[in-house]
């Protein structure tokens, strides 16, 4: 047993490295975490339709893997008839599968970005855009106005002082994903980012690959489609769950970094609260 989930580790990484050749380098973990949640999920699978349903989801992930890779006609013919054979009722599980799949590689992708991210803030370096997987923070962007472009430190506060920033909360009924499978989404992300960390013990380290597996079974089996119209209060309890989740969090988080990022090029005055 333990021969053959190494085999299988070992192709579900192969076919990730033909699928994302552009980002990844060999310090990055997205690899790594890409194959263990589909690790996960593929159990999970099984667990809940069977052994065959399984081997069907995976052998069309190979065949994806492999046309993406090579271009080979042949394997996009092969997929097809993989597909045309299954009947209705596997054809919905298969479907839902693969865009479940696509859920976890997007979150893989979300906790490779932040690692990368730090990892180059404790390196002092500039982040490497032509990575698919980096983009610049606030910090960064400050000194290169200031190193680049040769702005003074002061022109780049006045600057962010006049920034005027406006939330639009649109009320949408055919909002692509669910709250409830939003909140599951970020508990995956958060146990993936805990599972990784270097000070970790193997107790928790098992406790958290459990709670990996709970949330992905529990993410799979939410239905991602809302099957009943929104009423005016779900929609204002949705809106107002962006303030509560996301806003009152991040916008504080965000202003700290920016009197950071300030602090570091001179200026030790804070963007002041009634700015615009």
């Amino acid at each position: 047993m333990a021969s053959r989930n190494l085999e299988k580790m070992a192709s579900i990484d192969a076919q990730l490295r033909l699928l994302v050749p552009g980002k990844v380098s060999e310090d990055d973990k997205l690899i790594e975490y890409d194959a263990l949640l589909l690790d996960r999920f593929l159990d999970i699978l099984q667990d809940l339709h069977g052994e065959d349903l399984r081997e069907t989801v995976q052998e069309c992930y190979e065949l994806s893997a492999e046309y993406e890779g090579k271009h080979d006609p042949k394997k996009l013919e092969e997929l097809g008839n993989v597909l045309t054979s299954l009947d209705p009722g596997d054809s919905i599980v298969v479907a839902k599968a693969f865009s479940h799949m696509l859920n976890l590689a997007n979150l893989a992708e979300e906790v490779q970005i932040a690692n990368r991210r730090r990892n180059k803030r404790k390196k002092g370096d500039y982040t490497d855009e032509n990575n698919a997987t980096t983009e610049s923070d606030i910090e960064e962007t400050i000194k290169r106005l200031v190193v680049d472009l040769k702005k003074s430190p002061q022109e780049v506060f006045d600057a962010l002082k006049n920034q005027t920033v406006d939330l639009v909360l649109t009320a949408h009924p055919t909002q692509s994903v669910r709250r409830s499978l939003l909140q599951k989404h970020a508990r995956i992300r958060n146990c993936l980012s805990q599972l990784y960390a270097k000070d970790i013990t193997p107790d928790d380290k098992q406790e958290l690959d459990e709670a990996l597996q709970r949330e992905i079974q529990a993410a799979f089996r939410t239905d991602e489609i809302r099957r009943t119209p929104p009423t005016p209060q779900d929609e204002m309890r949705a809106g107002m769950s962006y303030f509560h989740e996301t806003i009152w969090k991040g916008v504080p988080k965000f202003l700290r970094r920016v009197d950071t990022a300030l602090k570091n090029i001179g200026i030790n005055e804070r963007i002041p609260y009634n700015a615009p």
